[in-house]
């Protein structure tokens, strides 16, 4: 089954914000499941791809810094066993 996170453009609003912290937060805004948005596989160089200003700046990125997140297909295997300890 796959899902598709369509694609956004997000403005940096908080201090201290990476870009892998910015796909996890519209990642999980969309999928509303921790679990899966933290274990998504080449998101966050897919949305490098297609900001290649970010190159040029810190790790942090400066608030009001634009980000325009690409449209990205996302691989589910239906059922996954779930531990107590992964929640």
């Amino acid at each position: 089954m796959a899902i598709i996170l369509p694609a956004a453009t997000v403005t940096v609003d908080q201090e201290d914000k990476t870009l892998g912290l910015v796909c996890f937060d519209y990642a999980y805004g969309v999928l509303r499941d921790r679990h899966v948005a933290g274990k998504l596989r080449g998101y966050v160089e897919a949305t490098m791809a297609a900001n290649l200003h970010l190159a040029r700046l810190d790790f942090f990125l400066p608030l009001g810094t634009v980000v325009r997140l690409p449209e990205f297909v996302v691989e589910t295997r239906g059922e996954q066993v779930r531990r107590l300890w992964e929640e």
